[in-house]
């Protein structure tokens, strides 16, 4: 008698208390990812259309659209998991890891042109981030294997859960770890020596952006933002996915909230250098203009041949001249 479900529509009644527990902060923690993500694109949208608008049609702005989108349909996709009613639990995550392949190639992508723009001159470099990007998308590719076994429905309640995380799932987010740790050192790397900051001056300038031009400054810091805030929670995911005591459910907890905030803040990084470029080309417009008008010969400014700012127009380039 004492295992009578009296109230069999409550999927909670078929799991374990803790099992329990664990499931209804994992489906708290997805609806918050979920309301931060709308309000996150919500609040950008005045800035997302003056992108659309003053930028051509490139691959790059193609990847920034896309990673929006597809970001926010993978966390969807995981709150409907939890929240029901789900009766094909396997088609549903393979959907959901499909979005998210997308978006972490879009989001990466975004950084590797970052890579090609500040080395310009230097095709090795460019080819060898280039096969790091490939080799990060390809490994992606890792999630979709098994969702459709991997998953169950509990009982006949329509809510869907894990049975566990198998050990290769890891290398689906330890490789694009690898990619942006190597982009953030030779990004950094290369805007100091660019620029030949003095050894006393190194870490002000990495730490602030000290004796670096507007563009460069916003560069690096960007980089460090992106950087700090994905890895944290990437190595938090990590850890929990491949800690062996623990639950299913406990080790897919941090998997959207990592794939939000990769998301968010490689676009934000996008978002403020396409901007600030597009504030730039402004003013050299009007600087040209009012040169004219005083009868002076116009001056283009460019920057650093070493191809570190020469980045958006199409494909984070500067300057058109």
């Amino acid at each position: 008698m004492s295992d009578q479900i009296f109230n069999p529509i409550v999927y909670l009644n078929y799991l374990d208390p803790a099992v329990a527990n664990e499931y209804e902060v994992s489906r708290n923690i997805r609806l918050a990812t979920l309301g931060a993500l709308t309000w996150d694109i919500l609040s950008t949208l005045p800035e997302d259309w003056q992108i659309a608008r003053t930028s051509k049609p490139t691959p790059v702005l193609f990847a920034y659209f896309s990673a929006r989108i597809c970001a926010f349909v993978e966390v969807l996709l995981a709150v409907l998991m939890m929240t029901g009613p789900i009766t094909q639990c396997g088609v549903l995550v393979m959907v959901l890891c499909v979005f998210w392949v997308i978006a972490y190639a879009a989001g990466s992508y975004l950084f590797l042109k970052r890579v090609h723009a500040v080395f310009l001159q230097d095709r090795i470099v460019r080819h060898f981030f280039s096969f790091l990007w490939c080799a990060g998308f390809g490994t992606s590719f890792v999630s979709l294997i098994g969702p459709l076994h991997d998953y169950y429905e509990i009982a006949d309640t329509k809510h869907c859960i894990s049975r566990g995380v198998p050990d290769y799932a890891s290398a689906a987010f330890i490789v694009p770890g690898l990619f942006d740790a190597l982009v953030f050192l030779a990004v950094t790397y290369k805007i100091l020596v660019s620029y030949r900051v003095s050894i006393p001056r190194t870490w002000r300038a990495f730490l602030c952006g000290e004796a670096l031009p507007r563009l460069s400054r916003a560069i690096l810091q960007g980089g460090q933002q992106y950087y700090m805030i994905t890895a944290g929670v990437n190595v938090t995911r990590a850890v929990v996915t491949l800690l062996p005591s623990a639950s299913p459910v406990l080790q897919k907890i941090f998997s959207p909230p990592a794939v939000a905030l990769s998301s968010v803040m490689a676009c934000r990084v996008f978002r403020n250098l396409r901007l600030a470029a597009v504030r730039q080309r402004e003013v050299g417009a009007m600087d040209t203009i009012q040169s004219v008008h005083r009868g002076s010969a116009s001056v283009n400014v460019h920057l650093p041949k070493s191809g570190d700012d020469a980045t958006t127009d199409s494909d984070f380039k500067l300057d058109e001249a």
